[in-house]
C-alpha cells in the first residue's frame, strides 16, 4: 500500500508538471484572436491603402491603443474600402498619432509606440494592413499589456512576419523614432485627438456616423483636390 502511494504521488507530481510546462509552453499565438474581418491587401503600399490616383485621401491619424480608433478599423473601415477604395474612388492613409502610452505604467515601454513601431516593421514586409487587422482585434485596453513585449511579437508572428526580420526591426528603435516623430508632427497640425479623420485636407475628429462619412467622401470625389 505504502509502495503504491508512493508512485501514485510521484505520477501526481509529474502530471501537475506535465502541465504546469504545458502552459509555459503553449504558443502565444494560440491566445490570440483572429480578425473577424481582414483588409483586402492587393492595393496596399506600406501604410497605405489604394490606388494612388484616387481623388479622395483619407488620413487616419490612430493609435492602436485608441477604443475608438479600434471601433473605426472594425466596425467602419471594412465598408469604407469595399464601397470607396476598392473602385479607387478613395485611399487610406494611415499615420500614428501615438497619445495614449504616455500613462502607461513602465516607462521604458509605451505599448502605443510600440504597436505602431511593429506596425511599421509589419510595413516593411508588405503586411502593415494584416498587422493593421490583428492588432486592433487583440487590444484588451489601455495600457494593461495587450501590447507588451511579448504579446506584441505573438501578435506579429501571427500576422505572418517573418520573426528574424522583425526582431531585427524592432531593435534598432529606427521606427519608434519615427512614431514619436509623426506623433509630434500631429501635435503641431492640432490634431490631440484620436482618431482624427482628414478626408482632402479637412479634419474631422472622432468616428462619424457611417452615413455622415458616405456623404462626406462622395462630396470629396465631387470636389478632388486639384
Amino acid at each position: 500500500m505504502l509502495l503504491f502511494t508512493v508512485a501514485a504521488f510521484v505520477v501526481g507530481i509529474a502530471l501537475v508538471g506535465f502541465l504546469v510546462l504545458q502552459q509555459v509552453t503553449a504558443p502565444a499565438s494560440a491566445q490570440l484572436t483572429s480578425p473577424g474581418v481582414t483588409t483586402p491587401s492587393g492595393l496596399a503600399d506600406g501604410r497605405t491603402l489604394g490606388q494612388p490616383d484616387a481623388p479622395v485621401t483619407i488620413q487616419i491619424w490612430s493609435d492602436f491603443q485608441c477604443p475608438a480608433c479600434r471601433s473605426l478599423a472594425i466596425s467602419v473601415e471594412p465598408g469604407i474600402i469595399q464601397q470607396f477604395v476598392q473602385p479607387g474612388t478613395a485611399k487610406l492613409v494611415y499615420s500614428d498619432a501615438a497619445f495614449q502610452g504616455h500613462n502607461g505604467s513602465d516607462p521604458n515601454w509605451d505599448e502605443s509606440v510600440a504597436a505602431a513601431a511593429g506596425a511599421r516593421c509589419a510595413a516593411d514586409q508588405g503586411l502593415f494592413w494584416p498587422m493593421h487587422d490583428w492588432l486592433y482585434t487583440n487590444w484588451q485596453g489601455e495600457n494593461v499589456g495587450s501590447f507588451r513585449q511579448g504579446r506584441l511579437r505573438a501578435i506579429a508572428e501571427a500576422a505572418g512576419l517573418d520573426m528574424t526580420s522583425y526582431d531585427s526591426c524592432m531593435a534598432t528603435g529606427d521606427k519608434q523614432a519615427a512614431v514619436r516623430s509623426e506623433t509630434s508632427q500631429a501635435i503641431a497640425a492640432g490634431i490631440d485627438h484620436t482618431p482624427t479623420l482628414v478626408i482632402n485636407g479637412i479634419a474631422y475628429v472622432g468616428v462619424p456616423a457611417y452615413s455622415d462619412l458616405i456623404s462626406i467622401i462622395n462630396g470629396a470625389a465631387a470636389s478632388p483636390i486639384p
